[in-house]
């Protein structure tokens, strides 16, 4: 009886190269508005989420929020360093645990922690650039709207916005990381 794998391996890579035919086909959401529509209200999107993250912080925790700030201050350098340990190395090697079943078991939580680091280093870099930007030794109300407006405009810019507010957004990451891990070693 003849192997029918080589009909089914073509007939499944003629389905494939269909599926993403249509799917490239499909128009893009929200093509209906203008260029300048999307970009100001992913401008107006991102000004929301960030005064409500940086808000968030000096509400509940002015303290942290002033030590962080301080902290970046004293020693950006060292935090932005940091933050791509904390950015990068720390994903990556979470991923390669993942690759037995306890390390799974690992890798889940401690990506739901980092994503809750993430946050909280999101909501610091907004009220650093506050305070660098408006001259003020501690972040306040004032600081927050002038940090989450500039960050807002900057992440506007297609491709080099993203950039741009990634590796600032390194710098509250990475000193909220080390906070955390001295915090840990005692």
């Amino acid at each position: 009886m003849p192997s029918n794998g080589p009909l089914s391996l073509g007939v499944s890579l003629v389905a494939a190269c269909a599926l993403a035919g249509v799917a490239a086909a499909q128009p893009e959401v929200g093509s209906e508005l203008g260029l300048a529509t999307r970009i100001g209200l992913r401008s107006a999107v991102v000004l929301v989420i960030n005064l409500v993250l940086g808000g968030a912080l000096l509400g509940v925790a002015p303290g942290y929020a002033r030590r962080m700030v301080a902290a970046i201050g004293d020693d950006a350098g060292t935090a932005f360093l940091w933050g791509l340990l904390a950015g990068i190395a720390v994903p990556i090697g979470l991923l390669l645990i993942a690759i037995t079943i306890i390390g799974l078991l690992i890798t889940i939580p401690g990506l739901l922690a980092l994503l809750l680091l993430g946050i909280v280093g999101n909501a610091v870099t907004i009220c650093w650039i506050g305070t660098l930007l408006t001259g003020r030794d501690t972040p306040d109300r004032t600081a927050v709207g002038v940090g989450a407006a500039v960050l807002a405009v900057v992440g506007a810019v297609p491709i080099l916005g993203n950039l741009v507010t990634t590796l600032v957004s390194l710098v509250g990451l990475g000193v909220v990381g080390r906070d955390l891990y001295t915090t840990w070693r005692g």
